[in-house]
Order: structure tokens, then sequence, then C-alpha cells
């Protein structure tokens, strides 16, 4: 059992994110009708490709990101292993579209999840604030971290503002933060990071 459950572990922490689908462009096409032929919606599908200009139609040929949506009424859950196992429940803070996946670029250990300016933000686990303050030498601007007491941790930032300080506690789905685009963004949006034991896991693979 033991050895089953390292295995596990394992798998979490060496996951990465496929690469995010793409749509090529064939002729006739419109952006509103690949978002009506694929069940999207228009902002979702302009969201994921921030470079394109309106007033310019599509290039046959033309390569478009595809959105992912999440939905954070569904819970994430991982088996963290130590000599006494620990369980993490987690759920994504918002709902909207993961622009950038899990390890897109070599040192983006998180996922980006775009969503209207000022959308509440929910804590993924109960815990205790440890940090929430402006981050610039990082370009995460305002950030916070939460510790849930047993090893994870996990990091919101690009926030429009931090409704929490360090030492408050925070219940599960608690609203900590309002979504923004401070720091080194590119968009209104969330950088969702989960730690555990100081290693980056897939907030989406557990």
């Amino acid at each position: 059992m033991k050895r089953h459950l390292l295995t596990l572990a394992a798998a979490c922490l060496l996951a990465t994110h496929a690469a995010a689908a793409t749509y090529t462009v064939q002729a006739g096409d419109t952006l509103s009708r690949i978002a009506s032929t694929r069940h999207l919606s228009l902002d979702a599908l302009r969201a994921t490709n921030p470079a394109l200009n309106p007033s310019l139609p599509l290039r046959i040929g033309q390569r478009l990101h595809m959105p992912t949506i999440t939905r954070p009424a569904r819970p994430l859950q991982a088996a963290i292993i130590r000599p006494a196992s620990i369980r993490v429940s987690l759920a994504l803070p918002v709902q909207g579209v993961i622009t950038t996946p899990y390890f897109a670029t070599p040192e983006h250990a998180g996922i980006d999840i775009a969503a209207p300016l000022g959308t509440p933000i929910r804590v993924s686990q109960a815990g205790r604030v440890v940090e929430s303050r402006f981050d610039a030498r990082t370009g995460w601007g305002w950030t916070i971290v939460i510790d849930d007491g047993n090893g994870a941790r996990a990091r919101y930032s690009h926030n429009q503002m931090n409704l929490v300080r360090v030492g408050d506690t925070v219940r599960a789905g608690q609203v900590i933060a309002h979504l923004g685009s401070t720091g080194n963004s590119t968009g209104p949006h969330v950088d969702y990071r989960v730690t555990i034991h100081g290693s980056a896991v897939n907030p989406r693979a557990l």
C-alpha cells in the first residue's frame, strides 16, 4: 500500500500539462462560427487568443488556441505521502478559461485562469494566510499564500485587491481577493500555484 501511494505521489510531482489544443482556420471561418461549432463563448475564444485583431479577418491556415473551461464545483483530490499519509482536497479558485496550462513555460509552475476583472477569488483549502502583499520583484503583483498546516500551500497572484492579512484563518470557499491584472500581467487572470512540502504540483492533476 505504501509503495502504491509513493508511486501516486511521484506521478503528481512529475506530471506536466499537455500543450493546449489548437484549431486551424478554414475557408469561410469567423470567430463567431468557430465559437458556435465548438460550443464556446466569443469572450473565451478571444481571451485565449489575445493577439487577435478584431478589425482584421481570420487568415486561412491561422492557428487559434482553444480554451479549456474550468469548473470549480468539482473538487480535485490528491494523496500526499509522508511517513503519515496526508490527503488534500482542492477546488479551483474561479470559474474561467485556462489561458496558460501547467508548465507551459519552464518557469510557470502553475496555471493561469482568465475571468472578468473583479471576479471573487475563493480559497481552495482551509488554512492560514502566510503571505498577503504586493510583490514587484517576482512580478506577481498582489499575491496571497495560504498554508493548510499539512504541507500544502496555494498561491493566488495578480489580484486586484487582497481581502485577507497575514495571520488570518480562512475556510474553504471563502473570498480572499478580487481577480485583477497587477504585476507582470497581460490581462485579468489569477496565477494559481500549489506546492506540497515545497514541490510544485499541477493543480488540475491532483
